[in-house]
């Protein structure tokens, strides 16, 4: 099988089994990252993978490629102590900023509101990674967040603690 970026060669004294290293599963991460940023939007708070839209929608599943691959990142760059080479917190304060500057307008950056689980369910889903994400990374992204759109995250999380 072929993957679309390289890997670094195998080290099967460090990794006798696999030949695998933390620098492989950060080429991965990486690798995952790139390909998904592709389909971002204009101000990076949504990234419109390909694809049939689920049930909940286009906004939400736009907003589920920012939570999930935004969890991915906190991982590479936790795990190395914040080396962040390819700028990835950058990308995602972009997108926290684009993303709570007006949550629930139908533009094409702001992010759906956080409902009960039976209106609107799915933001409250992706709200637990981007808390996690945003937990993990607190030292290299949410410290250097603007005040306001600190603010404005911490509202829209917020709607998570509200509804049920």
């Amino acid at each position: 099988m072929s993957i679309p970026f390289e890997l670094p060669t195998e080290d099967r004294a460090s990794s006798p089994y696999t030949g695998y290293t933390r620098a492989h599963w950060e080429a991965v991460a990486d690798g995952l990252l790139w390909a998904a940023w592709r389909w971002s939007t204009p101000g990076r708070a949504l990234l419109d993978l390909p694809g049939r839209p689920s049930r909940s929608g286009v906004r939400s599943d736009g907003l589920e490629g920012f939570a999930r691959t935004f969890l991915a990142a906190g991982f590479r760059v936790a795990g190395a102590d914040g080396a962040d080479p390819h700028g990835w917190l950058d990308r995602y304060a972009e997108g926290l900023a684009s993303g709570t500057r007006t949550p629930g307008r139908d533009d094409t950056e702001s992010w759906p509101l956080i409902l009960d689980h039976d209106v609107q369910g799915q933001p409250m889903v992706e709200s637990a990674s981007v808390a996690l994400g945003l937990r993990l990374t607190a030292p290299w992204l949410w410290k250097n967040l603007d005040a306001g759109v600190q603010d404005r995250v911490e509202e829209w999380l917020r709607g998570a603690l509200r509804h049920v």
